[in-house]
């Protein structure tokens, strides 16, 4: 019985580890092996499945996009979350062209019951919208359809923005 016991000692304490240290980190990198992520490449699964990671941690997270240029489509990232999360983006995330490929038509990425959010990192959200400047008539016509913000932010508590920003957007910031 005790040499089967060092047997699994030593496996147990470094699977113990290894949890641990990955429960620690709390860092979660969209261009991870974990998420795959590729500068000039669609990063939306890649940052959507890294938010789901963050939020459903017990202990404060932070997603980073690193510097690059990234693709995103858009989402709303939900909470609440368990704990306190930052969202730091370094690179530049750019929305479609066309606003009709956005998940949601008024807005390109929104963050919706949080409390304790950070967006922070020196980067840019670029909703390049010169080309839906051009297809929209709302200084003209009061029934316009209404088109998509860069950021939206619904029942967000307790957080912080800052060094981050928010250019071209399809119709405000």
């Amino acid at each position: 019985m005790d040499l089967k016991l060092k047997n699994i000692l030593p496996m147990f304490v470094s699977l113990l580890l290894v949890s641990t240290s990955n429960a620690q980190s709390g860092v979660y990198d969209v261009t991870s092996a974990n998420y795959g992520g590729k500068a000039n490449s669609d990063i939306t699964q890649a940052l959507s499945k890294a938010w789901t990671d963050a939020c459903a941690s017990t202990s404060a997270s932070k997603i980073v996009v690193p510097s690059g240029t990234y693709k995103f489509v858009g989402a709303t990232f939900k909470g609440p979350c368990k704990a306190p999360i930052e969202f730091q983006l370094q690179g530049t995330l750019q929305a479609p062209e066309d606003g009709s490929q956005l998940p949601k038509a008024d807005t390109w990425i929104g963050f919706e019951r949080i409390d304790g959010l950070t967006l922070s990192g020196g980067g840019t959200f670029d909703g390049l919208g010169a080309t839906a400047w051009k297809q929209n008539d709302c200084n003209k016509n009061k029934n316009c359809k209404s088109i998509a913000i860069n950021l939206r932010f619904n029942f967000v508590t307790n957080s912080i923005i800052r060094d981050i920003t928010t250019k071209d957007s399809k119709n405000f910031h």
